[in-house]
């Protein structure tokens, strides 16, 4: 490998790289960045920073139990689904993150790792302290459904990772917001939904909800945007955007029906996850600068009570337009949530 892929006196001047294609120096300023809106969203990260340990659980065998039967199934394939989705987000970005020119971007990217990492950790010492542990991780091997689910995100990941264009790097980025925007929401409404009931993994799921929907969605909101407005992105390209958006609604609904017909609990219905999951996407659609496509409808119960669980710490913020008025961690006791 050529010395100049770490060190290139020679290459651009930092506020001339772009997140596609370019030959940077290798420095990593944060005082001179080209967006802003990366700076912003690692300063975001870096103030949340969180730990397993700052949740309560040691009362979360005994509220498991506690859980009718329906209940704790959905509790175990929630969790067995959320898991994968962030082992899968860790690998990912390591692929995503050679693929970017700009190092700043590569910076960001290297924090949400970590995060990700974190959260395969929350699950591991949240399962540990329910005593199920080893029965959720390996779920996939028992049940089709879930399964079928996680082969199918994993591959939309990897459709477009090993690319070489701007074009194959947009779509690649899309995989990302449709994880971060549309595969965790049912999960994180479910575990809301238990609430009360087992407070120990309510409150793990608003730490990772808020690293999720206030940081790691914007940040692919944002590279997707920056892909398309510094490229020429064909239209074909765009089509495939909205062709995987549609696929990942298909993907969550699927999962969410299969979920609801083998273990109904009180209060979720097909209707209400299908006008949930369709806002959702939605709105990611209009974050990364698309046309609506999916039938619109009031805001629904459930993200009501995902956007009730975000407000945790009072973050007040925009990165969609890169416009930051408070990130700081928030000093309230877990347990007064």
């Amino acid at each position: 490998m050529k010395a100049t892929h770490y060190y290139n006196p020679n290459g651009e001047e930092i506020l001339d790289e772009k997140i596609f294609g370019g030959s940077p120096t290798g420095f990593v300023d944060f005082n001179r960045s080209k967006y802003q809106w990366d700076s912003n969203i690692y300063d975001l990260m870096n103030a949340n920073t969180w730990f397993p340990s700052e949740v309560n659980t040691s009362s979360e065998k005994k509220n498991f139990v506690n859980l009718t039967e329906n209940e704790q199934a959905i509790y175990k394939l929630t969790f067995a689904q959320l898991s994968f989705n962030d082992s899968a987000q860790e690998e990912y970005l390591s692929d995503f993150r050679r693929l970017a020119n700009n190092r700043l971007i590569k910076s960001v990217l290297s924090l949400q790792i970590m995060q990700e990492v974190n959260h395969s950790k929350s699950y591991a010492v949240l399962l540990d302290a329910c005593g199920n542990s080893d029965e959720v991780f390996n779920l996939y091997k028992y049940d089709d459904a879930l399964n079928r689910k996680n082969l199918r995100i994993a591959e939309q990941f990897a459709s477009y990772i090993d690319g070489t264009t701007s074009d194959e790097m947009l779509l690649s980025a899309m995989a990302s917001v449709n994880l971060e925007g549309v595969y965790f929401l049912l999960g994180f409404a479910y575990i809301y939904t238990l609430g009360d009931k087992v407070p120990g993994a309510r409150d793990m799921i608003q730490f990772i909800a808020r690293d999720e929907l206030n940081a790691h969605l914007p940040l692919f909101a944002n590279i997707f945007k920056t892909i398309r407005k510094e490229n020429s992105i064909s239209t074909k390209t765009i089509d495939k955007s909205y062709k995987m958006i549609q696929d990942a609604v298909d993907i969550e609904l699927e999962y969410g029906k299969y979920l609801l017909k083998s273990y109904p609990i009180m209060g979720l219905t097909e209707e209400l996850m299908e006008k949930t999951v369709y806002n959702y996407a939605n709105d990611r659609l209009e974050k990364i600068g698309l046309d609506a496509i999916f039938e619109k409808s009031k805001t629904t119960y459930l993200q009501d009570l995902v956007t009730k669980h975000l407000n945790i710490n009072d973050i007040k913020s925009n990165f969609f337009e890169s416009n930051v008025s408070n990130y700081a961690k928030s000093s309230l006791d877990i347990n007064d949530f």
